[in-house]
């Protein structure tokens, strides 16, 4: 039996307002293919990578959105950065909070990806898959188990919330973890409080990092260059927030 793929799928997401929505993707770089106003208020974009198309549904609410697709890409970098830029060029800024959202690529087990959120609270989950198989490594202390529920919680799912509460309860007790858990959690922590605009809480978790002493070999050759990048942004965060 062949498993060759042959086909196209285009979702249909639920939109507020085809107005709102074409304008969003617009910003991001998309091409309008079509617009109807009649019968049904209806209308289709495309980019080189997913063709999305719109319905109304007016009661929507994108807080309670479960819409959701994802988008295989060959190089997840490019496509954040040209999608940040353009939303840059459009709204002076990059949303990372509330609709429309975009968040930054970060290395899950299966894939690396980032999350789209339009103004319909539709969620485009954007990845490339690993080249390489991923061994599943089951974290064996509490505080491994909650680091790793907090980290997919707040990267794959986007619940700074959720991912906030797993977290600070091993923070919260004295844990026999080794610095660069430490490290990591802290620094995840931060990242969390940034999405939650909870600027103190940033500071206090930015300020245990450099508790740590970054002479330890351990933390040089296990910490990842996106961690310490991640750090230096939450830093610059916090000095424009006159907190750090």
């Amino acid at each position: 039996m062949s498993t060759k793929q042959s086909g196209t799928t285009i979702p249909i997401l639920p939109s507020r307002s085809i107005d709102e929505q074409l304008d969003f993707y617009q910003a991001l770089g998309f091409e309008v293919t079509y617009r109807q106003a009649k019968p049904n208020l209806y209308a289709c974009v495309r980019h080189r990578i997913v063709e999305l198309h719109f319905f109304v549904l007016k009661q929507l609410n994108p807080e309670n959105s479960y819409s959701m697709c994802y988008v295989h890409v060959p190089d997840v970098d490019a496509v954040y950065k040209e999608f940040s830029e353009n939303l840059k060029n459009v709204y002076r800024k990059i949303p990372t909070k509330g609709f429309p959202k975009i968040s930054k690529p970060n290395d899950l087990l299966e894939d690396r990806r980032f999350n789209l959120i339009d103004p319909a609270g539709n969620r485009l989950l954007i990845g490339t898959k690993h080249t390489e198989n991923r061994q599943i490594v089951k974290g064996t202390s509490k505080f491994e188990v909650a680091y790793e529920a907090a980290y997919r919680m707040m990267y794959a799912k986007d619940e700074p919330v959720g991912a906030a509460k797993v977290l600070d309860v091993v923070l919260s007790k004295a844990q026999d973890a080794s610095s660069l858990l430490h490290f990591r959690a802290y620094v995840l922590r931060a990242d969390i409080a940034v999405a939650m605009e909870e600027w103190s809480i940033v500071n206090h978790f930015v300020q245990k990092t450099d508790q740590i002493s970054l002479s330890d070999s351990e933390l040089i050759e296990k910490v990842t260059e996106e961690e310490f990048i991640r750090l230096r942004e939450i830093k610059k965060m916090l000095e424009i927030q006159g907190e750090y």
